[in-house]
């Protein structure tokens, strides 16, 4: 009897194993890359969600040339380039981008993984993207040896090795606030700013010199890239916009060498209206600030379904802001 019963407990746990096996291998899908008669190039359009992801098989000679893009409507979503035999990735685009070009060190199959990271996956989303692939060049006449696979980039934000759903601002001076920048540059155009305690969203993070920048979205729409160098995992989502008030009729007092610069008021204005009304930056238009007797004022303006809305964003004499309205 007890021989009996063990025997169906092992065919019952070889059937669940099987099945775990299977769900698992299901995550990964593999694709051979071919390239149409005379083409040198190929765009394939496909689509992922979850921990889905689909490794992409190009056979290349060394000398030639492979370009890789990614044209996708999630963030989160990226390809990593593994050269064959080696351990380690060659290109990984959480840290690297959206696109890549190199001369092919070596003969073989080259395989590029499309993946969400793991914030994304976690959360279920999907991602619909066209990946474009190009190998041009002839073949060298001679292979070089063998690459030395490359080292793991550091895993700065979430990536395939996981890390923070979320940032919080930390660290900014008295009154500072934290510039969101179009790309990953100081010289970059500023969409908005962010205050000390904010909490973002955290959609990756690459070095650009020697400088860690990381892209972030807030609770209102605002997406793009800060310095990480203020940036600290955060174990709680981001809440909703914080209230503010209508400016006062009394002169405000002139106390502070904190407050942002006249030619600045209109950036920091766009980020604020853009936490009060829930539009994103760049549908809201912004004008120079003037003084009007005691206060700064910018005169702003965004479309919506219901019209065109017009406010104020009102400034102390000493660029403190005070409020939307």
């Amino acid at each position: 009897m007890r021989s009996t019963w063990a025997l169906g407990i092992a065919t019952l746990l070889a059937a669940v194993i099987s099945l775990v096996g299977s769900s698992f291998a299901q995550d990964t899908r593999t694709e051979t890359v071919k390239f149409k008669r005379g083409a040198s190039s190929t765009s394939i359009e496909d689509s992922i969600a979850g921990y889905e992801s689909v490794s992409y098989i190009v056979g290349v000679s060394a000398g030639q040339r492979m370009s890789v893009e990614l044209d996708t409507d999630n963030t989160s979503n990226y390809f990593n380039i593994t050269a064959p035999g080696a351990s380690a990735a060659l290109f990984i685009g959480s840290t690297s981008g959206t696109s890549t070009s190199f001369v092919i060190p070596s003969s073989g199959d080259y395989k590029v993984d499309v993946y969400l990271m793991r914030n994304a996956a976690r959360r279920g989303e999907a991602a619909n993207y066209d990946l474009t692939i190009a190998v041009e060049g002839k073949a060298a006449a001679q292979a070089p040896s063998k690459p030395t696979p490359s080292k793991p980039a550091p895993d700065f934000a979430d990536g395939l090795a996981g890390g923070p759903d979320f940032w919080q601002v930390h660290g900014l001076g008295r009154g500072d606030t934290l510039n969101v920048r179009a790309s990953a540059a100081s010289g970059a155009s500023v969409l908005g700013v962010l205050d000390e305690g904010d909490v973002i969203r955290n959609l990756g993070c690459k070095m650009n010199g020697s400088t860690r920048w990381c892209r972030v979205e807030d609770q209102t729409g605002l997406n793009g890239w800060v310095s990480g160098k203020y940036l600290h995992e955060s174990t709680r989502a981001p809440g909703p916009s914080r209230p503010v008030t209508p400016p006062p009729t009394s002169q405000p007092p002139v106390s502070s060498d904190d407050g942002v610069p006249v030619a600045m008021m209109p950036r920091y204005c766009t980020g604020e209206a853009s936490a009060q009304f829930g539009v994103r930056p760049q549908d809201i238009t912004t004008n120079v600030a003037f003084k009007s007797g005691k206060l700064y004022v910018s005169q702003c303006w965004f479309d919506g379904p219901d019209g065109t809305t017009f406010f104020n964003c009102y400034f102390k004499a000493d660029g403190t802001f005070i409020a939307v309205n």
